[in-house]
């Protein structure tokens, strides 16, 4: 898949390249020589004094320190079923600040320098993308995240699935078409799961370089980039809706394996559907940038191939 083989080249990250290094280093760089927030021991009693104050006047204000851990917890426990949209939100926002960081250089006439050099505009400006991302706080936990929730939900598969043909095995149950439902949709489940992570990050490096590449203001380039990206990334939901409510709606009792090949067919769709819209847009990225070139793909270059991971 070229969302996978691009995403090998956004995770696995040279750091050795010159311009992935030169562009993620300029956040780190202000938030070090940033002083660190200090208080001092007249700080700590003058607060201290102030929340046994609080409480004594507002004795419901207790029940937010019994709250506020039960919260936290939760929010961590269902970290798996919001991690998908906190990384749609990434991609949007890593979109804007590659269309940014393009501007920027444009505005300091750096960018026409870095797409000369020898890896090529396309090599050149995707580690420009590539850097952009890896600057921000943001991508790793996504990443971390999703790795954790896929194993778990790995795992709980693996679990369900030896038990099922334990029990079909010794005669204890009959294995049919809803043992098959049982076990096909949460495994489509995971890989909608998985590229959700690898092509939207994909998706959102094309999208901003290309956006990037033509000759409008900003704010024009901006709005377009975003817009596309919105509307790109939803197409393949929208068209996995099309197909499975209607089917729900207007066939009241259907049979067990047409409702399982309508319901695969639409979680299929999602992940077939996103790659579509990468290839197209990977080729006319191509088009604009260079003809025929293409990133240094781990998987062409195993002389630069990093230990290969999950991600």
């Amino acid at each position: 898949m070229l969302s996978w083989r691009l995403w090998r080249t956004i995770a696995d990250v040279d750091i050795n390249d010159p311009i992935i290094r030169r562009v993620s280093q300029i956040q780190r760089l202000s938030v070090r020589s940033m002083p660190r927030w200090k208080m001092s021991r007249l700080g700590w009693l003058i607060a201290a004094l102030s929340a046994s104050f609080a409480l004594v006047l507002a004795p419901q204000m207790l029940a937010l320190v019994l709250v506020t851990p039960m919260i936290m917890i939760s929010l961590i426990v269902a970290a798996p079923a919001y991690l998908p949209a906190l990384v749609v939100l990434a991609g949007a926002y890593s979109t804007g600040e590659i269309i940014s960081g393009i501007y920027r250089e444009k505005h300091q006439y750096t960018y026409d320098l870095i797409c000369a050099s020898t890896l090529g505009k396309l090599n050149a400006s995707w580690s420009f993308a590539t850097g952009i991302l890896h600057r921000g706080a943001y991508f790793l936990p996504l990443r971390w995240g999703t790795r954790i929730s896929l194993r778990f939900g790995a795992a709980a598969l693996a679990g369900v699935t030896m038990v099922t043909l334990l029990f079909a095995l010794t005669g204890r149950a009959f294995f049919g078409i809803e043992q098959l439902r049982l076990l096909l949709l949460p495994l489509l489940t995971l890989a909608v799961y998985f590229t959700n992570m690898t092509q939207t990050f994909a998706l959102s490096h094309i999208i901003g370089l290309l956006a990037s590449s033509f000759d409008l203001a900003k704010r024009d380039a901006m709005l377009a980039g975003l817009v596309g990206y919105a509307l790109l990334n939803t197409l393949p939901l929208v068209g996995a809706a099309f197909l499975y409510f209607p089917f729900r709606w207007c066939v009241f009792e259907p049979h067990p394996l047409a409702q399982l090949a309508v319901e695969a067919s639409a979680l299929l769709l999602i992940v077939a559907g996103r790659e579509l819209v990468i290839v197209a847009l990977w080729s006319a990225l191509k088009r604009r940038m260079e003809w025929g070139r293409v990133p240094k793909i781990p998987s062409l270059y195993p002389q630069h191939t990093p230990a290969i991971s999950l991600f």
